[in-house]
């Protein structure tokens, strides 16, 4: 017989209303040239020979001798797949989940009465995830002590490793290039615990499915064919992740966070649309590179903005600092660390002159970390990157109070409320040209924002702000003008 070993080729939307089956028998408009082969086998072509007359069949009968045929053979059992085919609704799932792109650890697991039950961990804040070693480890740790304490009889934990076919390796991907599987790590109870995977390859915008090696065409197909009940809930169990959170000696409120990047900040400093489409590595690596000598120190240093770098035997990073010399009374109330940066940034919160609410990117939090978690009270240097500036014209509150000319405001963005980012409406008090690289091509603006009108102080709340021109709405500034975005704060204790 010959046979094809088939593949799964898709590409296409996940609705959870709807069973992997249907990706099968249905296309989109999209999907016109996608190609959905399941494994098959072609049926061999057999050609069956007309008897003769009775007389020549009788003729024959009486030459053949007897002859004894040896039994059927029976069709062996595969013990592995008949285990975790109990599971096949979580493989599917698990491809289903891929095809929107979702590729987050799922499991399931067995109960006494002998359903499978699904069990995920869920975000429960924008600031901090388990990444997938976390996850993949923290649910077996769960589902171990569950099956020694008999509270369940097997569980399965599906995830995205490095595996390919031909290792062992089941470790799970957390790098682009290491995508290659999803596994399968399962322990059913009384015996040794076990892992296989679906190998699978990105080609174009297409995945295909290379199926699980130890099972038979007919057991992959069986899995494949799979056909998930419409409005089911197949994850009904669900654990919430927390960031951890401590309060230290000083009071201080330390909370971390391990999502956070500096892509919106660098944003600020080139402007949003530039960072996207052109390649500033040619600039910014050697810069990351230790230079006895100080001859990058002026591809870093411009009359406004500095390019600060962290050197760490872990690794090395640039920050934009705006420089400043406006100084506030500062308390520190609460500090949030970004764990997936070496708890080397931190955005610090607090009020600000005993009065109004702050919070600020610390571009010096590597050197001063331990006076930020020690001494609450401080003097520092604020300033700003906006990320959106347009002209302010509405004169009317939402709930249709009028604004007085003097007014201006600024509130926790919507958008980006754990960056220290906040919407504003400010008077723009003085403003100046600046240019940022050796050849001068990053060009914008020094602004000074008034957020807060203080009659007694002029510069209650006046920052100084650095704004790309290409993140501009609007061409001509003028003093006095009132303007309107979104900005981040960022601060050092001030020398």
């Amino acid at each position: 017989m010959r046979q094809f070993i088939g593949f799964i080729i898709f590409t296409a939307n996940y609705n959870n209303k709807m069973g992997i089956l249907d990706f099968f028998k249905k296309k989109s408009s999209g999907q016109e040239n996608s190609s959905i082969p399941v494994q098959q086998y072609e049926a061999p072509n057999v050609e069956v020979a007309e008897p003769e007359i009775d007389e020549v069949i009788e003729e024959v009968v009486d030459i053949v001798p007897e002859v004894s045929l040896p039994p059927v053979e029976e069709k062996k059992v595969n013990e592995q797949f008949e285990k975790i085919k109990i599971y096949n609704d979580y493989i599917v799932h698990s491809i289903a989940f891929q095809l929107r792109g979702e590729y987050s650890p799922v499991s399931a697991f067995e109960n006494e009465n002998g359903e499978i039950e699904g069990f995920v961990y869920t975000v429960t804040e924008d600031t901090y995830a388990f990444s997938p070693e976390q996850a993949v480890t923290k649910m077996e740790e769960k589902f171990e002590t569950e099956l020694q304490e008999g509270k369940i009889k097997s569980y399965m934990v599906l995830y995205h490793s490095q595996f390919d076919g031909n290792g062992n390796d089941h470790s799970p991907a957390t790098q682009p290039g290491e995508f290659k599987a999803i596994s399968l790590s399962y322990h059913f109870k009384d015996e040794e615990k076990g892992q296989t995977g679906l190998p699978y390859i990105f080609e174009n915008e297409n995945i295909t499915y290379k199926g699980f090696s130890e099972f038979s065409h007919e057991e992959n197909n069986e899995i494949m064919n799979t056909q998930l009940i419409d409005g089911k809930n197949y994850f009904p169990h669900a654990e919430g992740i927390k960031a951890p959170e401590t309060t230290n000696e000083a009071g201080i409120i330390v909370r971390k966070s391990n999502v956070h990047n500096l892509a919106n900040i660098w944003g600020g400093i080139f402007g949003h649309e530039n960072f996207q489409t052109k390649d500033y590595s040619g600039y910014m690596n050697p810069l990351t590179v230790h230079d006895p000598s100080g001859e990058n120190k002026s591809k870093a240093e411009f009359e406004d903005v500095r390019f600060k770098t962290i050197f760490t035997e872990e690794f090395n990073t640039i920050l934009p600092e705006v420089k400043t010399d406006y100084t506030l009374d500062f308390e520190t109330r609460s500090v949030r660390e970004w764990e997936n940066a070496l708890d080397l940034h931190a955005i610090v919160a607090g009020p600000a002159r005993n009065t109004f609410g702050v919070w600020f990117f610390a571009t010096d939090y590597a050197e001063n970390k331990n006076t930020y978690l020690t001494q609450p009270h401080l003097k520092v240097n604020l300033s700003g990157i906006v990320f959106i500036l347009d002209v302010h014209t509405n004169t009317e509150l939402p709930d249709g109070t009028k604004m007085s000319e003097d007014f201006t405001t600024y509130a926790p963005s919507q958008d980006l409320p754990n960056y220290a980012c906040f919407d504003f409406i400010a008077e723009l008090v003085d403003f100046k040209e600046t240019e940022l690289l050796e050849d001068g091509s990053a060009k914008g603006y020094i602004l000074k924002l008034k957020l807060i009108t203080n009659e007694e102080n002029e510069d209650f709340f006046t920052i100084d702000a650095f704004v790309n021109k290409g993140n501009m709405r609007f061409e001509t500034l003028t003093k006095g003008m009132k303007v309107t975005g979104a900005l981040q704060l960022q601060g050092k204790i001030a020398e």
